[in-house]
């Protein structure tokens, strides 16, 4: 049987904020790093490894302000009729989220300043390097980082076929939470 929920509970404006901005930023973060791939070294593939990086800080920042918000504002309940094993999967799901979000950019920043190359934050300021010159290290968390996109892609694979499973197939509303406006679709 197909159920419409009329009046699901849904994220403040705030966290929506968060969770859109997030997803637009890893979009962005992972398009650029497939297309500095392609590139050979120059001007042009230096600038996208500097836009890729800034965002990539972005990431960072916005997920420790999007987890201090999530820790201190409750998210809506999940429908009634959740199985115990859908919100266990939810649950770490989301986990596995925040943790892939922080350490990717924690990863990417350790293997080049361990390398002794600098990172500008949107051309405004240097960040800081605060880590030993370290080929060893660069070498380990380069590979960490670049292996990390794969669990970053599974998860956002899971996270996005949860909301559509909920949205197109038990339709229960679940998507519309976190949706920027009321929709019906």
């Amino acid at each position: 049987m197909l159920r419409v929920m009329t009046a699901e509970p849904k994220y403040g404006a705030v966290a929506i904020f968060f969770h859109w901005l997030t997803a637009l930023a890893l979009l962005s973060a992972v398009i650029l790093a497939l297309y500095v791939q392609e590139l050979d070294l120059g001007d042009t593939k230096a600038l996208m490894l500097a836009l890729h990086k800034s965002i990539g800080l972005s990431i960072f920042i916005l997920a420790w302000a999007r987890l201090a918000w999530r820790l201190t504002h409750r998210a809506p309940p999940l429908p009634g009729d959740t199985p115990i094993w859908q919100r266990i999967a939810a649950h770490a799901t989301h986990t596995l989220l925040y943790l892939t979000v922080i350490a990717m950019p924690v990863s990417g920043y350790i293997s080049v300043a361990a390398r002794g190359r600098e990172t500008a934050f949107f051309g405004l300021f240097m960040v800081p390097e605060v880590v030993p010159l370290d080929r060893a290290l660069s070498n380990l968390t380069e590979t960490l980082h670049r292996n990390g996109q794969y669990a970053l892609y599974a998860l956002v694979a899971l996270h996005v076929g949860a909301a559509a499973y909920h949205h197109f197939i038990k339709r229960d509303g679940l998507l519309r939470r976190m949706w920027p406006r009321s929709s019906n679709r």
